[in-house]
C-alpha cells in the first residue's frame, strides 16, 4: 500500500531554493476535482495514505474540506507545511482527521533561512520559536510531528538536531538536495556533494531520523493539474492525468522505484503508510 503527494497548488508564501515543486503547474483545481482523484486513489486498492502538500497547502482555501473528505474514506492523512499558516483554530477543528503534520525546516538559524530563500518577502521565517509556539498543540491533539530538512551548500555546516534534544519528533527526514533546472528555476548553485551531505548527517545524530540520498522515482507526486509526474530527468515529465484514467493504469506506465521506496520506512510503517 502507498502514500501519494497531492500537490494542491504550486503557490508558496515562502520562496525557498531548495524546494523542487516547480511543476509550472498554474491552475487550481476545484474541491470536486481533488475529491475526484482522491477516490480515484482510494478505489485503486494500492493507496492508503494521502499526503497534502504544496507549495504551501495552507493556502489553498478549503484544505480543511479535503481533509475531512479523505478521512472519511479511511484514508490516513498527512500534511507537509512551512508551518507559517497554522492556526490553533483551524487544529482545533481539523485535527481528529489528521495523522502526521510535517514542517519543512532547512535552518534554525534565521540567517541562513533568509540565504536559502526560507522566508517570506517580509522576511518571515520558521525556526525554533515558531515550532515551539505549535509544538504544544500538535501534542495536544495527538498528531504525529515530522521534520523534513534538504541539505544544501548554505546549511551543510549546520548544527541542527540539538534544536530537538527533549522534543517528540516521530520522524527527522534529512534528505540531500535534488539539483533541479527547468529553465525557468535553477538551484544548480546550492547542490552539495555526497561528502559534504554526510557531513550534516555525521554532526547531527538524532534517534527518529531517516537519511535519503536520492528521491528519484520514490515518491508519488500528482501536480497541481492533477497529473503523476515522473521524477527522473532534472524537468519534471506527465505519466498521466488522474483525472481522466485510473491510478492503476496510471500507475502500470510510471518507473517506479519500489525499493527504494519501502527502504525509507520500517516494516510497520510499510503496512501502515
Amino acid at each position: 500500500m502507498f502514500k501519494v503527494n497531492l500537490h494542491l497548488l504550486e503557490a508558496c508564501n515562502f520562496r525557498c531554493r531548495t524546494c523542487f515543486a516547480h511543476f509550472d503547474s498554474k491552475r487550481l483545481l476545484s474541491v470536486d476535482e481533488w475529491k475526484r482523484i482522491i477516490d480515484n486513489l482510494y478505489k485503486s486498492g494500492r493507496v492508503n495514505a494521502v499526503n497534502f502538500a504544496g507549495g504551501e497547502p495552507f493556502i489553498y482555501p478549503r484544505l480543511g474540506e479535503l481533509v475531512e473528505y479523505a478521512h472519511e474514506l479511511n484514508l490516513k492523512v498527512s500534511i507537509i507545511t512551512n508551518g507559517s499558516l497554522i492556526t490553533q483554530a483551524w487544529l482545533d477543528r481539523y485535527a481528529h482527521c489528521i495523522d502526521m503534520i510535517g514542517f519543512s525546516i532547512d535552518s534554525f538559524d534565521r540567517n541562513i533561512s533568509i540565504a536559502m530563500g526560507r522566508c517570506s518577502c517580509q522576511g518571515q521565517t520558521f525556526g525554533i520559536n515558531e515550532f515551539l509556539q505549535i509544538y504544544p498543540q500538535l501534542l495536544a491533539h495527538n498528531i504525529k510531528i515530522k521534520i523534513n530538512t534538504v541539505v544544501n551548500k548554505i546549511n551543510y555546516r549546520e548544527q541542527f538536531s540539538h534544536n530537538l534534544a527533549g522534543l517528540r519528533i516521530d520522524r527527522w527526514k534529512v534528505l540531500k538536495m535534488k539539483a533541479f533546472d527547468n529553465g525557468r528555476f535553477s538551484n544548480h548553485d546550492l547542490a552539495i556533494t555526497m561528502e559534504q551531505f554526510n557531513f550534516f548527517v555525521k554532526n547531527n545524530p538524532y534517534k527518529n531520523r531517516i537519511v535519503e540520498d536520492s528521491m528519484v522515482n520514490s515518491y508519488f507526486v500528482i501536480d497541481a493539474n492533477g497529473d503523476l509526474l515522473d521524477n527522473s530527468p532534472e524537468a519534471y515529465g506527465r505519466v498521466g492525468s488522474l483525472l481522466t484514467e485510473s491510478f492503476n493504469a496510471v500507475f502500470a506506465r510510471f518507473n517506479f522505484d519500489r525499493a527504494l521506496y519501502e527502504s525509507r520506512y520500517t516494516e510497520h510503517e510499510l503496512h501502515a503508510a
